[in-house]
């Protein structure tokens, strides 16, 4: 048996596991060994009958702390209640980690609806537990509390768990979404479990204090950051350095699974040696600094000799009764399928089973090999001739005892196809103004700029209601009503980009300035009306499938769309119906699902007898959309091809003349599509992707030659001129903001350029299994940069791509690291284009300060693209960088959120000036009166050029005298109170009103009467300012309703009725101020409801 070249490992443990009723543990030698098994043991067993424990993939005396996926991988294993017979896959790391107390992992207690248990009663359970309490709930270790609703995520459950309380007990259970907040799935009951690794209570805090001044008694715990965050109850990075402090006794990795029985791979002893060796070479090079003192590896750690002792008894597996043969790696995956296929004919073998993850790969063998498909999700018997699986990498088999070969292709890294590329697994309206954090700068439309300084409540004449407050020059204070928040918007730019000062109250030079900006936006807005009436004139085919085909393929999709998907999806289905042009933008972050989207609507195209094209800017771009939209239609029939500059010529000419038949339905391609030779007479869809990195000309050549295509464009970063004319409503916009399931922000740093740091990157990642890119755009420097880091970390696999190699390099250096070959890839920008390797998790770009915003978000977002954390670092070398560099730095680490893309573009337009829709010309008044307020004279401006609009009063003054709020008790978020706010002002339909009102309820619980009141006074706002009401007055002796002067003829003579049949209630004075008598009623609900009535009578 040649080592880790073949999976009797897995073999041999899934055989012992059939025979034997008691759980298994394999320590194997490395982690990347471990998760290996792991996975070649599903060819073997069911997946509920494998766990692998993962390393905590952190280095020790590590900054960081474990990534929030390996501590709910981990939780759900220490608290397993599944007593079947298992397997246990962990690495020698596990074995020298200090764990705490076997019992403090396991699950307290389960609860169901109708227990009995109080709201404080399990607040103090929480708390007593170690969760921390916060604003909400998005990640685990957390709770937060709303009036009788309690979110709180245990890390045995995927997603958070949200109790709702009636009195004492528990009236219901209810699973939700971490992004959106709103419930997923009802539950039944629930089980509450230890909420992190340390215990972050009265006691538990107590104990770390005291052995952390016994321990490092020659320390000022007052300079240790660490100290301090932990003793103030904050779970800060890099805690796992003190986590023996906080308890009295610590287990080991055996006595938390001593009911298992272990094995151990041979010749561990070596790994165990050089990562003690290791241990100590950290904790020399980390305890260098006093505000942060370590302890000894001896007390962070199990020693080298404890684990030998540990493990000195552990048994190793006997291949020895089994028949296996070593496959030949060196003559390829073509060869030993022949060699098999000969076995097999001879009879030697009785089953051969083959695997590949390329799409068109599977589907040659299926074409070339008669063969049966199997699942092996559910399918674990293999029949006899050829199998054909779907798998991760495993190592090849030669099992002679069982009659068997298992070949994997991609195994066979000089066998390569040409190019490997992983398979992937109404609109949305944009809040342009976006919620702002206490010290903002805002913009309000009649006073200008100044600085937001949160929520107050405010009581005058026993009426409580809540304002936005603004600070202004000179201290002056401006108290916003949260009716007029509409009126708000952020001022982008940051405290330390801030060149304006603010405006004062008593001043008219605000109202100058804004002049100044609406003359603009007239003249712009012509601009756009222009080019929208000529757009407006043009035809395009309507296209349409017919549902039952539609639905097929959509069945074929294997994940669960999230809602922004179908939102587009129905927006998009709409548009190509039209025989107006789709002219339309689908945003999202990468992984978002914006390529799904794009292929259901080629499908849609093709099936109503049009062709696709598919543009893309780069070669690995176009082969990766190739293998994916294989892969996706490959049920259909649908003929796919693509063409870049690489394709042969004589393909090349073959694809052209197919396309020109109509024998090719979707074509993908990088700018060769631009040739002249192409036919587009029969295209119904062009898909540009990744728009961004196509300029004007370009898009515009298709156009030109087709001007009656429907366009839909994909990107995560909008160019300024794409944004400039989404909030024009020139181009329609579609948001893909939810992010896909256990997906998982990218951390991002920016630091000065340092060896220590970037070795210590590095280390980390391939420490986890994982991968590196490290981006340098300056060519010359790559094979110095090469050198350099070998001189770092000896024994590193490092591949080099840029634009300048030739094909094969490119494609060879490509392969190599999508299979896990290379360690790190030093490469230009030619990655930045969609490139989708799940594997590599930690980017460093060098002299990041010389590039762009939006490349810098798509550059990050090459990595993170699994459930693994992902790192990205911003490296400069020297603090003394451009300004315009370093507020292009402030801007991506502070917008490193998931679905920051388009917020990005954004800040992105503000920073290098929005310029204007039809030319270059760059314009200085948003950088006078802020984005926001801008586009919004823009929209407004068009709204009145056009005679074809129509306009209803935004809000209305409605106060009936009675507390209309969102009380502190009910929401205690001060920053969730405004977005409530926010969202209420910015609904324009019943629909959205009571969809608003069904989630808060949802998140907080039943009403309380202060919010009921602010939800009815919203309803009357909706049906009021279509009517031409302009406020509504109600006291208890009378109630007022003024209307504007420009009434509907139709609101009028319903007016005019309903005065002489209620002449004795209803009376207009001359000023046309409707008086409504109402009769001394003193209860608010009353009058609204009479004004309710009114209302409805005229409409």
């Amino acid at each position: 048996m040649i080592k880790q070249e073949n999976h009797i490992t897995a073999l041999l443990l899934a055989d012992r596991l059939k025979v034997e009723d008691k759980s298994l543990c394999y320590v194997a030698s490395t982690n990347a060994e471990a998760l290996m098994i792991s996975k070649e043991l599903s060819l073997y067993l069911h997946n509920n009958q494998i766990q692998y424990f993962p390393e905590k993939e952190i280095l020790p005396y590590d900054h960081f702390s474990s990534p929030e996926s390996i501590i709910k991988n981990r939780f759900s294993i220490l608290n397993e209640t599944n007593k079947n017979s298992k397997i246990l896959i962990t690495s020698v790391k596990n074995l020298f980690e200090r764990f705490p107390p076997k019992n403090f992992f396991k699950s307290l207690k389960s609860y169901s609806i109708n227990d009995h248990l109080s709201l404080s009663d399990f607040k103090e359970l929480l708390t007593d537990n170690y969760f921390i309490n916060n604003d909400y709930v998005d990640g685990i270790n957390q709770f937060s509390s709303r009036g009788g609703v309690v979110d709180f995520w245990p890390p045995i459950y995927q997603s958070p768990i949200r109790i709702e309380f009636f009195d004492q007990t528990i009236e219901s259970i209810r699973m939700f979404d971490p992004s959106s907040q709103l419930t997923i799935q009802k539950l039944d009951e629930f089980s509450i479990t230890t909420g992190s690794y340390l215990p972050m209570n009265d006691v538990g805090l107590k104990t770390f204090r005291d052995k952390w001044r016994d321990y490092f008694s020659n320390y000022d715990e007052r300079t240790c950051d660490l100290f301090q965050d932990l003793n103030n109850n904050h779970l800060a990075e890099g805690y796992e350095v003190y986590l023996p402090l906080f308890f009295n006794e610590t287990n080991s990795f055996y006595e938390i699974f001593s009911h298992y029985e272990f094995f151990i791979e041979e010749g561990i002893n070596k790994y165990i040696a050089s990562y003690w060796n290791e241990i100590n070479q950290r904790y020399t090079d980390e305890n260098i600094d006093s505000s942060r003192p370590l302890l000894h590896p001896k007390d962070l750690f199990f020693t080298k000799n404890e684990i030998n002792n540990i493990t000195f008894n552990w048994k190793l597996l006997n291949s020895e009764m089994l028949d296996i043969t070593a496959v030949n790696k060196d003559i390829g995956f073509i060869d030993n399928l022949a060699l098999a296929t000969d076995m097999l004919c001879n009879g030697v073998i009785d089953k051969i089973v083959i695997s590949t993850l390329i799409p068109s790969q599977y589907e040659a063998l299926k074409n070339e090999v008669n063969l049966t498909e199997i699942d092996i999700k559910t399918d674990k018997i293999f029949r006899n001739g050829v199998n054909i699986i779907n798998l991760d990498i495993f190592r090849p088999l030669i099992n002679l005892s069982s009659k068997t070969i298992f070949l994997h292709r991609e195994f066979f890294e000089n066998d390569l196809p040409a190019n490997i590329l992983e398979k992937q697994n109404q609109n949305i309206s944009i809040d342009i103004r976006i919620n702002f954090d206490f010290n903002d700068y805002v913009i309000h439309e009649n006073y200008g700029l100044g600085i937001y300084q949160g929520l107050e409540t405010v009581e005058t004449n026993k009426i409580t209601s809540e304002y936005l407050k603004i600070m202004y020059a000179n201290n002056e204070n401006l108290y916003v009503p949260l009716a007029k928040t509409f009126l708000i918007s952020k001022y982008h730019k940051n405290s330390e980009k801030i060149t304006a000062s603010l405006d004062s109250l008593s001043s008219n030079k605000w109202s100058q300035k804004k002049k100044r900006a609406e003359k603009r936006a007239y003249d712009h807005a012509a601009e756009i009306l222009d080019i929208e009436s000529r757009r407006q004139s043009s035809y395009a085919p309507s296209l349409k499938v017919d549902k039952s085909s539609y639905e097929e393929f959509i069945q074929e999709f294997p994940y669960k769309e999230t809602d922004d998907q179908n939102i587009a999806i129905e927006a998009i289905k709409k548009d190509l119906a039209l025989i107006k042009p789709m002219n339309r933008l689908l945003c999202g972050d990468v992984g978002f699902g914006k390529t799904e989207i794009a292929m259901r609507a080629a499908f849609i195209c093709v099936n109503a007898n049009k062709q696709a094209v598919i543009l893309a800017p780069s070669t690995v771009l176009v082969s990766q959309h190739y293998q994916s939209f294989i892969d996706r239609f490959k049920k259909f029939g649908i003929n796919i091809q693509a063409l870049n500059r690489y394709t042969k010529s004589t393909n090349k000419n073959k694809y052209i003349n197919d396309f020109n038949d109509k024998k090719i339905d979707i074509l993908i391609g990088t700018h060769a599509l631009f040739n002249n030779s192409l036919n587009y007479k029969d295209i119904g869809l062009l898909i540009i992707d990744e728009e961004h990195r196509f300029g004007t000309k370009q898009k515009d050549i298709i156009k030109s030659k087709k001007p009656d295509v429907h366009i839909l464009y994909l990107s995560a970063t909008p160019i300024p001129r794409t944004m400039n004319f989404i909030f024009a409503g020139l181009k329609d916009f579609s948001f893909l903001h939810t992010p896909p399931v256990n997906r998982l922000s990218i951390k991002s740093f920016l630091r000065i350029e340092n060896d220590n740091l970037i070795s210590e990157a590095i280390t980390r990642e391939i420490s986890r299994n994982g991968q590196c890119f490290i981006i340098q755009n300056d060519i010359k420097k790559l094979i110095f940069l090469k050198e350099h880091l070998l001189r770092l970390i000896p024994n590193l696999s490092i591949g080099i791509a840029h634009g300048q190699l030739n094909k094969s390099e490119i494609t060879k250096t490509m392969n190599l690291f999508q299979l896990g070959k290379i360690d790190v890839l030093l490469c230009t920008t030619i990655v930045e284009m969609g490139l989708d390797i799940p594997n590599a998790n930690t980017m460093i770009i060098l002299d990041s300060y010389n590039f762009g915003l939006a490349q810098l978000h798509q550059l990050r977002g090459r990595v993170g693209r699994s459930d693994k954390q992902g790192y990205c670092y911003f490296i400069i070398p020297t603090p003394d960088i451009p300004k315009s560099a370093k507020e292009r730095l402030d801007s991506i680490i502070r917008l490193s959120d998931l679905g920051a893309g388009f917020f990005i573009a954004q800040e992105d337009l503000e920073l290098r000036g929005g310029g204007e829709i039809l030319g270059n010309k760059q314009s200085g008044h948003i950088d006078s009166i802020g984005i926001s307020l801008y586009l919004s004279m823009l929209k407004t401006a068009i709204s009145d050029n056009n005679t074809e609009s129509k306009t209803s009063l935004k809000s209305i003054e409605i106060n009936f005298y009675d507390n209309a709020y969102i009380p502190e008790k009910y929401l205690p978020s001060p920053t969730e109170r405004l977005k409530i706010y926010r969202r209420i002002n910015e609904i324009d339909s019943n629909e959205e009103l009571i969809k608003l009102k069904i989630e808060l309820i949802d998140r907080c619980g039943k009403f309380i009467e202060e919010v009921s009141a602010l939800f009815k006074n919203a309803e009357l706002n909706l049906k009021s300012s279509k009517l031409g009401i302009q406020k509504i007055s109600s006291h208890y002796e009378k109630t007022f309703i003024q209307f504007s002067s420009k009434l509907d003829d139709a609101v009028l003579d319903k007016i005019l009725i309903t005065l002489r049949n209620g002449h004795d209630i209803y009376q207009m004075d001359q000023s046309g101020k409707m008086i409504i008598k109402t009769n001394d009623k003193k209860n608010a609900n009353e009058r609204r409801e009479i004004v309710r009535n009114f209302i409805n009578d005229i409409t």
